[in-house]
């Protein structure tokens, strides 16, 4: 009668049901699908541990690789998230103030012919240049009269590189803008971005003159493959004092006929003072 009383529980149809309570084996079937079961669980641990010893022997090459990337110059900085020089502010603080001072002495030392303007936009320090020569090249506009007005870190990073652009035989560059009041466009595109025009501290260049009067244009010989306009873009790019240059290689759309360029001052903490 006991064992008779003991077979009058049903077997649950479901072996996720808890079947050891109700008969004295489980249901036809169920160690198989248990062993499947636990083959599969050891398979994904075995898989997990790999894949976390391959991420930690990788973590030291991470470090290495991180260590051997040259650090930026001191008071040459990246910018931020805000497309806008490391610790800028407007309006601006004392410690960008200090920065201009130290800028406009730079300009003194160059030998700049400059002074000082009146602010638009988002210029800190506006200034102009009287003969518009910046380390022995000539800018001239393309559109209008000058003279111009741009933030004082901008010209300083003009005459910076003038010497190299000197030497690869540039006399004479040839700009559309320097500053207006826009945002960022790249690849077609206007983002809700302050550009840096808007700080006086971008210039679109549309060609370069070199020593014998050829006009190496933007727009029609950089697809040629312009030995100057790529000479250039090299040294731009490999400046500290430039943050970029876009050009018809990484913008194909928004600066197919010209070159940006932008200056990269830091303002994150104060110059040392002379």
């Amino acid at each position: 009668m006991t064992c008779s009383a003991r077979y009058t529980v049903p077997i649950p149809p479901s072996p996720s049901w808890p079947w050891s309570r109700y008969a004295p084996f489980p249901p036809f079937g169920y160690g198989r699908r248990m062993s499947r079961r636990l083959l599969t669980l050891g398979l994904v641990a075995g898989a997990t541990a790999t894949t976390a010893a391959t991420a930690a022997s990788a973590r030291p090459a991470a470090r290495e690789a991180t260590a051997a990337k040259p650090r930026r110059r001191a008071g040459v900085g990246r910018a931020s998230g805000t497309n806008l020089p490391r610790g800028f502010t407007w309006p601006p603080s004392q410690t960008m103030l200090d920065a201009e001072a130290d800028c406009e002495r730079g300009l003194d030392a160059a030998g700049v012919a400059w002074r000082p303007a009146d602010r638009d936009g988002h210029i800190v320090d506006a200034v102009t240049i009287d003969d518009a020569v910046l380390g022995g090249i000539t800018y001239t506009p393309v559109f209008g009269q000058g003279p111009y007005k741009l933030d004082c870190q901008l010209a300083l990073a003009l005459a910076t590189i003038g010497p190299e652009l000197h030497a690869t035989g540039v006399r004479e560059v040839r700009f559309g803008s320097i500053y207006r009041w826009s945002n960022v466009r790249v690849l077609g595109k206007t983002r809700n971005v302050l550009s840096r025009h808007a700080l006086g501290l971008a210039m679109d260049v549309v060609s370069f003159v070199d020593g014998d009067g050829r006009e190496a244009r933007v727009a029609r010989d950089y697809g040629k493959g312009d030995a100057l306009l790529l000479e250039i873009e090299r040294r731009i790019d490999a400046s500290r004092a430039f943050r970029l240059v876009l050009t018809p290689k990484n913008d194909p759309i928004s600066h197919r006929d010209h070159f940006h360029i932008e200056a990269n001052p830091s303002y994150a903490a104060a110059p040392p003072q002379s």
